[in-house]
């Protein structure tokens, strides 16, 4: 079984009979889950983060009440062991695998004191009692978007929504163009759909129809943000510059086209904030 424990103001890793320096100092953060209680006092040992995909991959560590080692099996290397004033090594504090059950799809909070941020299981792994690594997925939109009330979303509607607004998230840092505008047309008539069912009451229009029917309806300033990223989608296309001798769309297409979804979003009173 692993451990990491603390002690002179540094980290160790190692087991319970063997200690060694944490060179690179880790990142560690408190981590505690929402839907289901584990009364433990946890840490998260991040190994791995993707801010352009949103993910964090580490290890799951519970605290446990080990506090002594030889000083003879803890390297303090590249540090001189004659820090080691008696033969046995005292942690202020140290941690073990945890031996708790992590499901798929659990919501977790990393961090305290007011400086939190809450994440979705993805992967949940075992590897006997060695390690216990966790695969996280951010249940923010990382400034790409507006954070986003979910429950002001029509129900019926939500769960489309929500999969297209992660759609556009995904995609900004890191697609080419064409995907990025896809997606945002994509959530552009799933939003509007939803606010206005009567502008798309099949459910299968394109965006084309449903900017005509906004600005038949008096809905002009939503009509011609939604055209924004229609117009953007038709010149994505691989025919588009030889057919109407528009150039390329570009990196800033794709930031015009996701912030005409954000104000969308506003606009209906979706968002959490407007700033």
């Amino acid at each position: 079984m692993k451990y990491i424990a603390e002690a002179y103001g540094l980290w160790f890793e190692g087991s319970s009979s063997w200690l060694r320096l944490m060179v690179q100092p880790p990142v560690l953060l408190p981590i505690r889950f929402v839907q289901n209680a584990v009364n433990m006092d946890m840490l998260f040992l991040e190994d791995y983060f993707n801010s352009a995909t949103r993910t964090r991959r580490g290890q799951l560590y519970q605290k446990d009440g080990m506090r002594s080692w030889a000083a003879s099996t803890v390297s303090l290397f590249p540090y001189n062991n004659g820090l080691h004033t008696t033969n046995v090594f005292h942690a202020n504090k140290s941690y073990k695998t945890a031996e708790c059950s992590v499901n798929h799809g659990w919501t977790v909070i990393l961090g305290n004191n007011n400086a939190e941020s809450h994440w979705t299981v993805v992967f949940s792994e075992k590897v006997g009692l060695d390690a216990y690594y966790l695969t996280l997925k951010s249940k923010t939109y990382f400034g790409v978007l507006p954070e986003i009330n979910s429950g002001v979303i029509p129900e019926d509607n939500r769960q489309d929504i929500l999969l297209a607004l992660d759609a556009v998230v995904d995609a900004a840092p890191i697609q080419a163009p064409q995907p990025v505008i896809d997606a945002c047309r994509n959530a552009a008539c799933h939003m509007i759909s939803a606010k206005f069912p009567e502008s798309n009451p099949t459910g299968k229009k394109d965006l084309g129809p449903i900017v005509r029917w906004l600005n038949d309806h008096g809905c002009r300033t939503l009509g011609d943000i939604a055209d924004v990223i229609n117009q953007l989608h038709s010149r994505a296309k691989a025919n588009a510059a030889a057919q109407h001798g528009t150039r390329p769309v570009s990196q800033r297409d794709t930031e015009l086209a996701v912030s005409a979804v954000a104000f969308m979003l506003q606009d209906f009173g979706w968002a959490e904030t407007t700033i």
